[in-house]
C-alpha cells in the first residue's frame, strides 16, 4: 500500500486516466485487502512525486489492531471498485463522467427496471471492469450494503449519486 506524501499521481485503467491522486490520498489496499493483483496503474504526473510504502505485514497488523478501520478501510476499496467500473464503463462508451452519464449506466444496470440495483447487476457492471474483476459475493454483498447509503435495503439512483460526490 502506498501513501501520497508529494505531487500527484494519475490513476489509468486500460491506458485511460480515472482519476488522479495527490498528497494524503493511498492506493494499493485493494490488492491487499481482497488479494487481488493490481487492476490500475498509477503513474507519477507532476515534476515530483514522493511516496511511503506501507508493506502487507505492516498493514495486516494495523488492520487487526483496529476492526472498526479494517471495515471502514474495506467498504472505501469497494466503493472505488465499484467506481472505477462505472468509469470503465463510461469511458468504454466514450462518455464523459458526469452526472448525467452516471445515471445512463445506472439505468444500463438496471436490467430488470426495478430502479435498485440487485446483487447480479452489480456483478454484471464490476465484470465489465475486465479480467481482474472476480469479486467474491460476500464482498459484492458488502458493497451493496456499502452502496446503500440511506439505508432503505436499496441501492438507488440517488445513492449513486451521492456516493459519486465522495470521488470526486
Amino acid at each position: 500500500m502506498f501513501l501520497v506524501d508529494e505531487g500527484v499521481l494519475e490513476v489509468k485503467h486500460d491506458k485511460k486516466k480515472l482519476h488522479q491522486l495527490s498528497s494524503g490520498d493511498s492506493f494499493g489496499e485493494s490488492s491487499l485487502l481482497f488479494q487481488r493483483p493490481r487492476s490500475s496503474t498509477v503513474m507519477c504526473a507532476s515534476e515530483n512525486c514522493s511516496l511511503h510504502e506501507m508493506i502487507g505485514a505492516d498493514f495486516f497488523a494495523l488492520l487487526e489492531s483496529d476492526p472498526a478501520h479494517a471495515r471502514a478501510l474495506s467498504d472505501m476499496c469497494r466503493k472505488r471498485m465499484f467506481q472505477k467500473a462505472v468509469k470503465s464503463y463510461l469511458l468504454s462508451q466514450n462518455s464523459d463522467l458526469g452526472d448525467d452519464e452516471l445515471v445512463t449506466v445506472f439505468h444500463d444496470a438496471d436490467k430488470d427496471k426495478s430502479g435498485s440495483l440487485s446483487l447480479s447487476e452489480v456483478r454484471d457492471l464490476m465484470l465489465r471492469m475486465g479480467n481482474n474483476s472476480a469479486i467474491p459475493e460476500k464482498d459484492l454483498r458488502e458493497l451493496l450494503k456499502s452502496l446503500d447509503l440511506d439505508e432503505d435495503g436499496k441501492v438507488t439512483l440517488r445513492d449513486i449519486l451521492e456516493m459519486s460526490k465522495a470521488f470526486k
